[in-house]
């Protein structure tokens, strides 16, 4: 009998080898052999699953979201506690080497993204994706506004996490994870303090 191959599975190999080679080699640097070999499979194995670089790179960006969207979170029924929630927003951040790696596809992504409107439909729809898990996260805090205005405050969340995200991906030896978690934290306590107060100004 001849072997059975999980096609998403097989996909999801060969998408998670590609974002270990393009944290190494970069975009334009990654080539479809390199991304066969980091999978061992053949060559004609990847071009099989995906149409081209691009869609390699898509797979790619697709992996990096579902490890995102996949960490654990707290309980929807839990007390809101600030702490806790940064942790969580935390999470999102290139605090080791594989999240590092993670964020250097992301920023790469972004770089295609500005001049390919293509690309740039996927990033948007990754991005709705992150947003609604933020928001859904601060509706669960007492007292908290409604979805629409707390997508405003999704948003800012978002914001903080990717200036942090993108210096420490930038400059890893400067950004260890304490001063990300710090920074971040400096950064988006007052913003929970005033939802749980209710003393929010949009």
């Amino acid at each position: 009998m001849p072997k059975q191959v999980d096609l998403v599975e097989q996909r999801r190999t060969i998408a998670a080898a590609a974002v270990a080679v393009i944290d190494k080699a970069g975009i334009d640097g990654a080539r479809l052999r390199d991304v066969a070999a980091a999978a061992n499979v053949t060559t004609g194995a990847v071009t099989h699953y995906f149409d081209g670089k691009d869609a390699v790179l898509e797979a790619a960006l697709a992996e990096v979201v579902r490890r995102m969207l996949e960490r654990p979170a707290p309980a929807t029924n839990a007390p809101f506690d600030s702490a806790s929630c940064i942790e969580l927003f935390c999470g999102y951040l290139p605090l080791d080497a594989q999240g590092l790696g993670e964020w250097r596809v992301w920023l790469a992504f972004w770089g295609r993204a500005m001049t390919d409107e293509r690309l740039a439909a996927v990033h948007r729809r990754y991005y709705e994706e992150i947003v609604e898990r933020i928001t859904h996260r601060l509706s669960t805090i007492p007292g908290a506004p409604a979805q629409q205005e707390l997508g405003i405050y999704a948003d800012s969340v978002l914001s903080a996490i990717d200036g942090v995200g993108t210096r420490a991906t930038l400059e890893p030896q400067s950004w260890p994870a304490e001063r990300q978690r710090r920074t971040l934290s400096a950064l988006l306590l007052p913003l929970l303090t005033t939802l749980a107060n209710g003393t929010r100004e949009v």
